[in-house]
């Protein structure tokens, strides 16, 4: 699959507060003693499930998900709070197969035309369809930048939040990890332009400020079949 037209915005949080919503034995992961909660809106692009057949809305939606940052047997990963998903076999897929908190949502997404020197800004909308999940929206526009500067030894915060190559998951009372492959992140600088949020008060957190943002055109990845961890 790809990842397209990616956004990273992030906000520090204190651990206390993300370890009352995410399960033991999960370890809180932080930078310089920080948690930090995640909001990532994108498009899934040319998705190829094994064993099964091209189907309408599998292979190109979006997708926006809410999420923290955890380690389990000192491996580091990512633990997801909510996957809105624009199409419902994707959000029956991740809630049966994958035990993962996807949630089916309307999504209205524009790519305007850029200005003279700048680039497109993405306008990126999404409302939660009724469901067994609580009611939230977004709205984010945006406009990637500049090549962001990489700490070369991968010690940066930007590298901390983006280079997670593990998902965790709980099922019947075990933790349960999906590899992502993909090559280190080539990421932007990010502009945001507005934004509206309520997902992430939807997850059980508060947030203020502006969050830090970085931007990512495309991304080729290989997900794996979870396995017990």
């Amino acid at each position: 699959m790809n990842w397209d037209n990616l956004l990273f915005l992030h906000w520090p949080v204190e651990p206390d507060l993300l370890r009352r919503l995410v399960p033991e034995p999960l370890e809180i992961d932080t930078f310089d003693g920080r948690g930090w909660v995640g909001l990532v809106p994108f498009t899934m692009a040319d998705c190829r499930f094994a064993g099964v057949p091209c189907l309408p809305g599998l292979t190109n939606f979006y997708e926006c998900n809410v999420r923290t940052y955890v380690r389990h047997r000192g491996v580091p990963g990512v633990w997801f709070f909510s996957l809105d998903a624009q199409t419902l076999l994707p959000v029956a897929g991740g809630r049966w197969l994958w035990s993962l908190n996807y949630v089916y949502s309307r999504f209205v997404v524009k790519r305007e035309r850029p200005e003279a020197g700048r680039g497109e800004v993405i306008d990126y909308r999404l409302s939660r369809r009724p469901g067994p999940w609580p009611a939230a929206e977004t709205h984010v526009r945006w406009r990637a930048g500049d090549p962001l500067q990489r700490d070369p030894k991968g010690d940066d915060l930007a590298s901390f939040l983006t280079e997670r190559y593990w998902l965790y998951t709980k099922r019947r009372g075990s933790v349960w990890a999906g590899q992502v492959k993909h090559t280190p992140w080539s990421l932007r600088q990010a502009e945001v332009l507005h934004l509206e949020d309520t997902l992430v008060g939807a997850a059980g957190l508060e947030v203020g400020g502006l969050p830090l943002a970085y931007a990512s055109e495309h991304m080729a990845v290989e997900g794996l079949a979870l396995q017990r961890h």
